[in-house]
């Protein structure tokens, strides 16, 4: 899917994978086809939806710009809901990493789990009152009718290798760039390397799609808490310090990055699958040897801490997590244009 193999057995895999994905290419585009002709109808709620998706495997950024969303409807008096698939069983128990992570920062909005969007979309209306829901990970769900659809996108690794899964990390092909109707790029930087890729990013996707607006966005952390007690720390804290990191995110590198720009020396790293099932053996031996190199603290993600804290014994060695937000560039055009779906 990355195309790092080489070799006559990786090629071999890599044309059983494309014969694959020219089968789900198939399957994706029948499936546009009935909808776009209403022979599959999309269900329309009683309120506005706003969707934010992505186009690809792995972490985009989708649920930090859900949480800055929110936020803002939130502080303008809007009545939202949120409604979140949850990741594989994880749905019929109500439940999940980014759930969790969204319930911690809103606690008085509803947060609504299931893989029949148009069943939760009800009772965000009906039982919620909702005048306005929030469609995380929508922009593949073709069932539930959306006011605008945001796709975000890494500014390090847009398309891939631009093939669809199996092959590549495409959820659609290329061509459904043209369904979007903001674009949020995200995992922006300050240095000129960074700079240089967003710009050719929006060239590209202004070719494929004039309509839709494409926006920046950049990382910030914004503070320490302790797993156990749960009470804020100063990001100073870890400066200077050595420390180890661990995580089961789709892209523990912009973790890493946010850790090393607050001055941090990361020592030891221990990266695992996106969603990792920690167990307490696996995290005792990890405490262990941060205590034999000398660690200062742990450092996890906000989205590890529910997998985590039921498996973490205080072991003498502090555990930490880092909270970020999303800094939104031109934050005022990008929520008026969400706002204008009110004037329609």
């Amino acid at each position: 899917m990355s195309d790092r193999a080489e070799g006559i057995i990786a090629n071999i895999i890599k044309l059983f994978l494309l014969l694959l994905s020219l089968v789900y290419y198939c399957v994706i585009k029948i499936s546009l086809f009935l909808y776009k002709f209403r022979i599959l109808k999309s269900y329309r709620p009683q309120c506005k939806v706003i969707s934010v998706g992505n186009i690809t495997l792995g972490g985009t950024g989708k649920t930090p710009l859900v949480l800055a969303v929110a936020r803002r409807l939130k502080g303008s008096g809007k009545r939202l809901a949120i409604l979140i698939r949850g990741y594989k069983g994880e749905a019929t128990l109500g439940t999940s990493d980014e759930v969790e992570l969204l319930r911690r920062h809103l606690p008085d909005v509803p947060i609504l789990v299931g893989r029949d969007r148009i069943k939760t979309a009800k009772e965000a209306v009906d039982s919620c009152g909702a005048d306005i829901i929030l469609l995380d990970d929508g922009f593949q769900h073709w069932r539930l009718s959306r006011d605008i659809d945001i796709l975000t996108l890494d500014i390090n690794n847009p398309l891939g290798n631009g093939k669809l899964i199996p092959r590549g990390i495409l959820r659609e092909p290329v061509s459904s760039l043209k369904r979007a109707d903001v674009f949020m790029l995200t995992k922006v930087g300050y240095d000129g390397d960074s700079i240089a890729k967003a710009q050719g990013l929006k060239n590209r996707l202004n070719t494929i799609n004039r309509d839709a607006i494409v926006f920046t966005s950049s990382y910030v952390p914004t503070m320490l808490y302790d797993i156990f007690e749960g009470k804020p720390i100063s990001l100073s804290e870890i400066n200077g310090k050595d420390t180890a990191l661990i995580c089961g995110i789709a892209d523990p590198e912009s973790f890493e990055e946010g850790v090393k720009s607050q001055g941090a020396k990361v020592v030891l790293k221990y990266y695992f699958l996106d969603h990792h099932k920690y167990n307490e053996r696996e995290i005792e031996g990890i405490i262990n040897e941060c205590k034999r190199k000398g660690v200062d603290a742990i450092l996890t993600t906000e989205k590890d801490v529910p997998r985590l804290v039921d498996v973490i014994r205080n072991l003498g060695i502090k555990f930490l997590a880092l909270s970020i937000e999303l800094k939104i560039d031109n934050e005022e055009k990008f929520f008026g244009r969400l706002y204008s779906i009110f004037s329609r």
